[in-house]
């Protein structure tokens, strides 16, 4: 059985050459990520000139896309292609669980299995093959997905029904955003009062308030100052923006999403879109006039 990989950006890529290196037969696109698609080539996959073109030769297709939109494009692109035989698709895209929802829906009524599978771990995850990944689907389904995206993660959890994998993703990310966020506040109010910045975090660290930002980015950007972007802004303000609209969709007031999301576009505001997400920090120095160094 053949495999097709659409998104080989800066995860997909990792995440296809560890499918090879499993001895999955992998088909890919060359009209974007040309350097990555050329790598590929070099170890063995099927480079071909078009979605459609993938989807007359793979069978199971994954999908590293940056949007919902662009994942239904893509979609209706693999079905409509002429001599189609895609039967699963496993989305590693981060989206909207209602768009998940709908996916798998369309998947039923058109014939193909869609699995929604959105991924944590970032570049480093994704490369060495230790990602998260967070399955949607029906719970005896699960074993079957697990095994087939097992050459790309390390934690492969099921999270319910379709769309559930997306729900988790959006929780996740609403979290982690949302604790950026507050880290950054503190550290602007503890370099307002004087007090040691490195000093306070470490204490936190060993304490209640610690979170995945406050023990994993805030020490190494006091020390260096580095805004290169591992997890940029522009994603954490995507990924935010999919909680609150889920949120208007459900009806329900979430004014700590809110806040997130303005803290975020602040930053994009500020020129600070492709950098590291910790770039928020520069709308609160702004506001109050100092430099967390």
């Amino acid at each position: 059985m053949k495999y097709g990989f659409i998104g080989i950006g800066n995860m997909g890529h990792f995440m296809a050459a560890n499918c090879m290196k499993a001895g999955y037969e992998m088909v890919i696109s060359n009209t974007h990520a040309k350097a990555a698609a050329e790598k590929l080539a070099e170890k063995g996959a099927e480079a071909v000139g078009s979605n459609g073109e993938v989807a007359q030769k793979a069978e199971r297709i994954f999908l590293c896309l940056p949007n919902g939109d662009v994942v239904k494009e893509v979609i209706d692109e693999l079905l409509s292609a002429e001599g189609t035989v895609v039967k699963e698709i496993y989305d590693f895209s981060t989206i909207a669980p209602t768009t998940s929802q709908q996916l798998g829906k369309d998947g039923t009524e058109k014939g193909y299995k869609y699995y929604d599978c959105p991924i944590a771990g970032g570049v480093a995850g994704a490369e060495a093959a230790t990602l998260s990944i967070m399955v949607g689907c029906d719970e005896n389904e699960f074993d079957h997905v697990k095994e087939v995206v097992s050459p790309m993660g390390k934690n492969i959890m099921y999270a319910g029904i379709t769309g559930s994998g997306s729900a988790v993703k959006m929780f996740n990310n609403y979290l982690g955003g949302s604790g950026l966020v507050a880290c950054c506040e503190v550290m602007v109010m503890a370099k307002k009062l004087g007090i040691d910045v490195e000093n306070v975090f470490n204490i936190i660290n060993k304490s209640t308030g610690r979170n995945f930002a406050s023990e994993t980015s805030i020490i190494p950007f006091l020390k260096e100052r580095d805004f290169s972007p591992k997890f940029a802004t522009d994603l954490f303000y995507k990924d935010i923006n999919i909680a609150m609209e889920t949120a208007a969709e459900l009806k329900m007031s979430v004014p700590i999403g809110a806040a997130t999301l303005e803290a975020f576009g602040a930053a994009r505001a500020m020129g600070c879109g492709k950098e590291h997400s910790i770039a928020v920090v520069k709308y609160y120095e702004a506001l109050a006039g100092v430099t967390v160094n």
